[in-house]
């Protein structure tokens, strides 16, 4: 059970740094200490076993503490998003039946907006200073007497959508505990020497997957919500960090700073995922730290147990810079027919929906079941991405579903011109979406950012024919911007991209 691992993890590391932030930093006993009283104060509050407890915080170590707190007491932890309106997060935690929202003390205002548009008899704590003294109790929790079933329901969660409800991904005590592990081949292997740097909010899918496998590897967790390329560098070099995870995007801004006087010789692995890397960045990247590099394909559903990983050796060695590589150890991976079930597999080369299988798979949705029978089929998770496997069993992604652009019947992966664009040299970022077009239905657009002068977009224009995309799949205008709108993670938000312009 992930309760287990984290109770070893705090006595393993001992006396030394466990979680870390620019204000506070905690070692493996203190944090076994401040877990236990705070999973007796959430016990003295009324919070038992399977109870909801929705934390709407920053990443931090007050944050990390209070999550594994709920999972030593067995309550069900579930972080909400920061950048959320008070309207939905009312609805978020009226839908999950919350039994206590847990809050940053700066996102008190915040938090009771979010109650009174509940409408429910939620609790609330604050997560400042005499906030997190009250909430632990004197006593310490006594884990013995406590006893959780593995299957015990541990984390619900939430996808990272912007309109209508999201989705509320299950995972248990075991399946938390099988992402602890899963981490292992995922991050080139963990031990009590390493650490890493997640700048990520804990509502994404990649604070759990990150954050599980440092703390089962009872190596150090350093936390910060604020990203710019050069604190970033600097709290590498300051931390001795070992495991630097970004996707390629803040990727290629941390690459485009001046490095000089920053030591980054801890600096071992370096991970992208949201999106496979370009040749250029990976060239970059190894050329820059010296550090190895893992491409992964990860979700909240699969976890790290169910991840796909490709390594530089991989990438760069067999030459093979698109793929996203092969399961690791314990995980399956196949390529169905998207609308046939998930014996329908395709043959080598095909495009169809990527399923995965492994240890750390949720267990459904949250108060959805339509929609946990129609994706969890059979212990295989459908992944709503399109890809196909190679001969040599290597995964390549050419997109999602609801990234298709269907222009004049045709359906085209946006992601697949995004590459191309970023093989130009002066590209440094591409986003390609579908505009409303009364002849066509949706045009291709491409929005970049330029390196250095102004390129015509006949010449982008004939870079993406000379990369091979056929006519069809070329944009019918080129907009030069000066940055794309990204999520909380780094990651391309190409939505805000999809509207119409008055430049047409």
């Amino acid at each position: 059970m992930m309760r287990t691992l984290f109770l070893r993890a705090c006595r393993l590391r001992g006396a030394e740094d466990f979680f870390a932030d620019p204000g506070q930093r905690v070692s493996g006993r203190a944090a076994l200490e401040i877990s236990l009283k705070l999973a007796a104060g959430l016990a003295a509050r009324g919070v038992g076993v399977g109870d909801r407890v929705a934390l709407l915080c920053g990443s931090s170590v007050r944050h990390a503490l209070a999550y594994f707190a709920c999972l030593v007491r067995g309550a069900v932890a579930c972080n909400l998003h920061v950048r959320e309106t008070p309207q939905r997060l009312g609805e978020t935690l009226a839908w999950l039946d919350a039994k206590l929202l847990l809050h940053d003390a700066d996102l008190e205002s915040l938090a009771a907006e979010a109650l009174a548009a509940a409408g429910s008899d939620c609790a609330r704590a604050s997560l400042g200073d005499a906030g997190f003294a009250r909430l632990q109790a004197d006593a310490l929790f006594d884990p013995e007497r406590h006893s959780l079933a593995p299957d015990a329901l541990a984390a619900i969660v939430l996808s990272s959508g912007t309109t209508g409800r999201p989705n509320g991904v299950l995972h248990t005590q075991a399946t938390l505990a099988e992402n602890a592990r899963g981490a292992q081949p995922c991050y080139l292997g963990l031990t009590p020497h390493d650490s890493t740097l997640v700048l990520m909010h804990p509502s994404f899918a990649a604070w759990p997957n990150i954050v599980l496998g440092h703390v089962g590897a009872a190596a150090k967790t350093v936390f910060d919500s604020n990203f710019t390329p050069r604190g970033f560098l600097e709290t590498l070099a300051r931390e001795r960090v070992t495991m630097a995870p970004l996707v390629p995007t803040l990727w290629r801004m941390v690459l485009a700073e001046d490095r000089s006087g920053v030591d980054l010789s801890c600096l071992r692995v370096a991970t992208i995922s949201g999106e496979a890397p370009m040749q250029r960045d990976l060239e970059r990247i190894v050329a820059a730290t010296g550090a190895r590099v893992a491409s992964l394909y990860l979700s909240s559903e699969g976890g790290c147990g169910c991840g796909v990983l490709a390594t530089n050796a991989d990438l760069m060695g067999r030459g093979k810079f698109a793929s996203t590589g092969k399961p690791v150890i314990g995980a399956d991976l196949r390529v169905v027919a998207p609308e046939g079930g998930v014996d329908a597999i395709l043959p080598a080369g095909e495009v169809g929906e990527i399923a995965v299988s492994g240890p750390s798979l949720a267990v459904g949705y949250w108060k959805d079941a339509p929609k946990t029978q129609a994706r969890f089929v059979e212990g295989w998770w459908r992944s709503g991405d399109m890809g196909f496997i190679d001969a040599e069993g290597d995964l390549f992604i050419t997109g999602r579903t609801d990234n298709l652009i269907n222009s004049g019947g045709i359906k085209v992966h946006a992601e697949e011109i995004e590459r191309a664009l970023l093989g130009h040299p002066q590209v440094v970022q591409a986003a390609v979406v579908g505009q409303p077009d009364t002849q066509w239905g949706q045009r291709i657009e491409a929005f970049v950012v330029l390196r250095g002068d102004a390129i015509a977009p006949d010449a982008l224009e004939a870079h993406c024919r000379a990369a091979g995309l056929a006519g069809f799949k070329l944009p019918k205008a080129f907009h030069r911007v000066d940055g794309l709108p990204t999520g909380p993670t780094g990651k391309l938000y190409r939505r805000a991209l999809r509207t119409p312009r008055a430049d047409h």
